[in-house]
């Protein structure tokens, strides 16, 4: 055995005799030296010693019938890939998979190995030849088996070197990868999609991230009716670094419409609800529910989670509910980060490298539910319901070290509601509801502070009622297993 290489383990169940003995019944008429001297090589992490770089495809077959380790066969493959340049030589053997030698099961093995760099892997998943079934399965692999940081490195090694931000800036795209990314002191990047996903060996933010474009809110019935639109739902920010700096990140629900005195006579229209929210939770986790509007003349739009809903307004129409949401659960924190990846691999692997798996996990979008609008008012001059708060966004970082930083996910408040008169009562919109602010570490977490607290309920000036406080939300922050 070479130094420094684990001792050789039991072949693994995923290949058959039959397959083995495929890839050995091949080497006829040639000698037994040449199967001997793949062996040497590869124990020996030399490639001189192959009798022919044919051989390299039968390279499976020694680790399968127990000859050398899963260590020493990465080792060889790195080695080969990165001072051979033989990755080409490589995809082709993982695409083509020849004897039933290189199946999904031995590639995945091998590409958690410590002695494979992240380097290779992203040499050997670029290629051309490599399919993209194959390429997905390596990073799946490094995701499910909690090799997060080189899971970083692999798909940033051949990102930009350095992403800096010095002056403020609006992200048109959603996914951002670099080996650095730096976000200067007083620049504020503003995610223009709704949810933004920086992925990088190191993260520094000095500045702020605002991401306000979740859900958004529900319009006021016609333009002249005097109720306030809902607030528009905050978005989502997800960071996957080795380390991260947060600094100051912004998801704010936006505030409800302020209601005006109505233009025109004769609307019966009731408000709407706010536009679905989307988030990740944990398990025994909810998303916080919005506050009700206030009543007024008529009933007021009830939260939901996480919109609030809109204020009452003239007979007979009704303020507009909160937006709903819907929450994809996890199990823990390691199944939450895992799926992530596997999002984010994806996407790399048809928007950066233009490979196309058979079947792929999604990106994990996560915003805000919208407010929903006030209750119109049919007669002139007086005033329709405020529009509920749109509901906090969400934040989610893996970091194997987070360094410190201020995260603000607090909901929208309520739109206020004047009346006109004594008799014209007006509700005030539902405060919306906080968000969810989730960080995993892998091996420290500095000091980080949250705001997820619930909107303000809107006030009202004159008669009816005001709008009632959104719930508040989650801060979560804890340790997930790391294994490299």
């Amino acid at each position: 055995m070479g130094a420094g290489f684990s001792t050789v383990t039991p072949p693994p169940p995923q290949l058959s005799a039959t397959g083995v003995a495929q890839a050995v019944w091949s080497y006829s008429p040639r000698s037994l030296t040449d199967i001997q001297g793949l062996t040497a090589a590869i124990q020996n992490n030399d490639l001189n010693l192959l009798s022919s770089l044919s051989d390299l495809q039968y390279l499976p077959v020694p680790y399968f019938i127990g000859q050398v380790s899963a260590t020493q066969v990465a080792a060889f493959i790195d080695n080969a890939i990165r001072n051979y340049n033989l990755f080409g030589a490589f995809a082709n053997f993982i695409s083509n998979n020849p004897y039933n030698l290189w199946s999904s099961g031995f590639v995945a093995t091998i590409a958690v190995q410590p002695y494979i760099t992240a380097t290779a892997l992203n040499m050997l998943i670029s290629q051309a030849s490599m399919d993209g079934n194959h390429a997905q399965a390596m990073l799946y692999s490094l995701a499910q088996n909690y090799y997060y940081n080189k899971w970083v490195y692999t798909i940033t090694a051949n990102a930009p070197s350095s992403v800096t931000f010095s002056t403020n800036t609006v992200l048109s795209t959603n996914v951002l990868i670099a080996q650095n990314i730096t976000i200067a002191s007083g620049v504020t990047v503003t995610c223009g999609t709704r949810t933004c996903f920086f992925i990088a060996q190191s993260f520094n933010n000095y500045g702020t991230i605002v991401s306000p474009y979740g859900a958004p809110g529900s319009a006021a019935p016609g333009t002249t009716y005097g109720s306030g639109p809902g607030g528009t739902g905050g978005g989502g920010v997800i960071i996957l670094a080795v380390t991260a700096a947060l600094g100051t990140i912004n998801v704010n629900g936006s505030v409800g419409g302020t209601n005006v005195a109505s233009a025109s006579g004769g609307s019966t229209v009731g408000g709407s609800p706010g536009g679905t929210g989307l988030f990740a939770v944990l398990g025994g986790m909810t998303v916080p529910v919005g506050g009700a509007g206030g009543v007024g003349s008529t009933s007021p739009g009830p939260g939901e989670p996480n919109g609030g809903g809109g204020g009452g307004g003239g007979a007979p129409s009704v303020g507009g509910a909160g937006g709903v949401s819907v929450a994809l659960s996890f199990s823990n924190g390691n199944d939450l980060v895992t799926y992530v990846m596997r999002g984010a691999s994806d996407w790399w692997l048809s928007n950066v490298l233009g490979k196309a798996p058979s079947s792929v996990t999604p990106l994990l979008y996560v915003y805000g539910s919208g407010g929903g609008s006030g209750s119109a008012n049919g007669s002139i001059g007086l005033g329709g319901g405020g529009g509920g708060g749109g509901g906090a966004g969400e934040v989610i970082v893996y970091g194997y070290n987070i360094i410190s930083g201020t995260v603000n996910a607090a909901g929208g408040a309520g739109g206020g509601a004047v009346s006109a008169t004594s008799t014209n009562y007006v509700g005030g919109g539902g405060g919306g509801g906080g968000g969810i602010v989730l960080l995993f570490y892998g091996a420290t977490s500095g000091s980080v502070t949250a705001n997820v607290n619930g909107g303000a309920g809107g006030p009202i000036s004159g008669t009816g009622g005001a709008g009632s406080a959104g719930a508040n939300g989650t801060l979560y922050i804890a340790a997930v297993t790391v294994n490299g």
